[in-house]
């Protein structure tokens, strides 16, 4: 979870993520994650700064 986590975190803070950092999730936190990035990108214009939910409300 921490991983995923800190991808999230990552992603907030520079708007980009390398594959790498796709490699070290579990397949279930890719999922999380995938979803979070659809939501963001749909709702929140794909800024970092209008990253809607708090990272510790994502659940894996």
């Amino acid at each position: 979870m921490s991983r995923l986590l800190e991808t999230v975190e990552k992603l907030k803070q520079t708007g980009t993520i390398g594959l790498e950092d796709f490699r070290n999730l579990k397949m279930k936190e890719l999922e999380v994650l995938t979803e979070e990035i659809k939501e963001w990108c749909l709702y929140g214009n794909g800024k970092p700064k209008n990253w809607a939910r708090n990272i510790k409300s994502i659940k894996a």
